[in-house]
């Protein structure tokens, strides 16, 4: 029954306008802690006190919510119809990163996972529960989704996939459900 339901989860989530999505265990990446804690312990983080202070959840999604048992990651292209660098031959014009040209990614994604999760709610045993996330949670989205397999991280720290390129966003259901987990991708940068 959960593969059924993971395939329907798969070709509502289509429908939905995300282009992949893949499964994972809260605790797929066990080595995010401490590579976390390098991180901070380094000064990488800079300014960006929230960093450390929600370490605990930032390095493991289990810690967030220690109740969900599977991480749905799905994935929206924005890639853009144009290239996007023929503006930097019009030094009156300003160049604006691709990902924010259009309206706020996080108002769209999350409204397509709260549809999606609705659906899922809809399609589950009774009592079982959901978070949505869009980057605004303390979530190493990149590593998770490398754990349900939609692609891995290159050295531009950005996620890449084969069959979507680099340009495009995240977003995460965490459920109760126990969902057939996915392969993790391997990293194909040299």
């Amino acid at each position: 029954m959960a593969e059924v339901l993971k395939d329907r989860l798969a070709a509502r989530a289509l429908e939905e306008g995300f282009s992949k999505m893949g499964i994972c265990a809260p605790d797929a990446v066990p080595e995010a802690a401490g590579r976390l804690r390098a991180f901070l312990e380094a000064g990488h983080h800079g300014q960006m006190g929230w960093m450390a202070e929600r370490e605990a959840w930032r390095g493991s999604a289990a810690a967030l919510w220690p109740e969900a048992r599977s991480v749905i990651m799905l994935a929206e292209v924005y890639t853009p119809e144009a290239d996007p660098r023929a503006v930097l031959a019009q030094p009156d014009r300003a160049a604006v990163s691709v990902y924010a040209q259009g309206k706020d990614y996080h108002d769209l994604v999350k409204r397509r996972l709260k549809r999606l999760g609705r659906w899922l709610l809809d399609q589950a045993p009774a009592g079982t529960e959901i978070k949505v996330v869009v980057d605004t949670a303390p979530v190493m989205e990149k590593p998770l989704a490398q754990a349900a397999g939609l692609g891995w991280q290159g050295k531009h720290t950005n996620l890449l996939a084969r069959d979507l390129g680099n340009w495009f966003f995240l977003g995460a259901i965490f459920t109760t459900l126990d969902l057939p987990k996915d392969a993790a991708e391997i990293s194909h940068c040299g």
